[in-house]
């Protein structure tokens, strides 16, 4: 990774220590009760829009305490809310280069794991799907690709969803087969970027049979996603709130619609496909 910006954490500020065979954690030996609740305090400056206040108090911590990652990654959230988007970039890629370099030599990706249920594994994981997320928006695909590939690497059970994301790079790198074998690695996934884009790897394959099965297998799972495709406009559903989405629902349907619906757009004879299934 080429940036300006380099994280240095104190000699055995941050070791990753086996927690088994394959498990592995995060620690941390000199965050203790009391660093946590000034971060806690700092979260809570965050929260009640005291972003001065926030960033103040993030950037005092780092100083004393440089290994703190989840402190580096909030405050890299708060520099990106703050239009200071570049800083944040630089700061997600340096943190978790960082992090990478916390990994010993036993350690094997692909093996080994860093189960998000381990809560001091958490703050890395967010950091890493947060630069991959930084990729993605700069339209730098492939690194998006192998940032969420690592992510899935560490922690299969995809507690980030970051599945739906690897779905959206293989389509803007055509790549649909990449997406079939993530399909084939999560078989009885309900993630609607799973379901339908199934289908859409098999059209662009020119699988048509097999495309058409899955999409009636689709339609009958989540069946307003097939419609909001179809449709001429797409106003957004009463009460759309980001934070919250029904499965189901209309504003899942929107949001697939607005994240996916260009790769259907883009595809020769996909949506005749849907409007043949809806018998429309």
């Amino acid at each position: 990774m080429a940036h300006s910006k380099t994280i240095t954490f104190p000699e055995g500020a941050v070791r990753v220590a086996p927690m088994g065979e394959e498990d592995w954690m995060f620690e941390y030996p000199r965050i203790d009760w009391d660093v946590m609740e000034t971060f806690r305090e700092a979260l809570d400056y965050w929260k009640s829009g005291e972003w001065d206040m926030a960033e103040d108090m993030y950037r005092d911590l780092i100083d004393e305490y440089p290994e703190f990652i989840d402190v580096h990654h909030h405050l890299s959230l708060l520099l990106d809310r703050t239009s200071r988007k570049a800083e944040a970039f630089h700061l997600w890629q340096a943190l978790v280069e960082a992090g990478m370099g916390c990994l010993p030599a036993q350690f094997e990706m692909g093996r080994d794991l860093l189960p998000w249920g381990v809560l001091e594994n958490r703050p890395f994981l967010r950091a890493c799907h947060a630069l991959g997320l930084a990729y993605l928006n700069r339209g730098r695909i492939e690194e998006a690709l192998a940032i969420f590939n690592d992510v899935l690497a560490l922690n299969p059970g995809d507690n980030q969803g970051v599945r739906a994301l690897l779905v959206d790079c293989c389509f803007l790198l055509d790549h649909p087969q990449g997406v079939l074998a993530l399909c084939e690695r999560y078989p009885d996934d309900g993630m609607e970027q799973l379901v339908y884009g199934r289908v859409l790897a098999l059209c662009q394959l020119g699988r048509v049979e097999e495309a058409r099965l899955a999409l009636m297998d689709a339609i009958s799972f989540l069946p307003l996603i097939a419609k909001e495709l179809l449709k001429r406009r797409h106003p957004k559903p009463p009460g759309l709130d980001p934070k919250y989405v029904t499965f189901g629902g209309a504003d899942q349907a929107y949001y697939y619609w607005n994240e996916q619906g260009v790769h259907w757009q883009n595809t020769a004879g996909a949506l005749d496909l849907v409007r043949e299934c809806l018998g429309e």
